[in-house]
């Protein structure tokens, strides 16, 4: 086990919620998108691609995934998508409403690695 099922997990659980509780109290504050929020989404970014070298890593030597690998490499690959795709979206859409898009993130990811990691530990 790289870090350990707990320690990506809970990584993901403070990221998360982070970035959904600052794009909710800027949203609520009905603020457009800003450095702040747009900052916590490509943090939730860069702890994916730091997850997704472990993953890689992890192949090698770590131990064999329990469950389907194809599974766990298209929960991966989607969740580096969302963020980058929420980011986007609050380029282009310059509301207050696209901070609740960038909201959304953060618990999407939170679900997305507990999945990953029942997956590979777990299944």
């Amino acid at each position: 086990m790289l870090w350990g099922y707990d320690g990506w997990f809970w990584a993901s659980v403070v990221l998360g919620a982070l970035s959904f509780l600052v794009c909710a109290v800027q949203a609520l504050r009905g603020k457009a998108p800003g450095d702040l929020t747009q900052g916590s989404v490509l943090l939730l970014e860069a702890f994916l691609v730091v997850y997704l070298v472990g993953s890689i890593v992890l192949l090698f030597v770590g131990p064999k995934a329990s469950g389907s690998v194809v599974e766990y490499w298209g929960y991966l690959l989607t969740a580096l998508v969302v963020p980058a795709g929420t980011f986007i979206w609050s380029l282009v859409e310059r509301s207050s409403w696209s901070n609740w898009i960038l909201a959304a993130t953060g618990p999407t990811i939170i679900v997305m690695v507990y999945r990953m990691n029942f997956i590979w530990y777990y299944q």
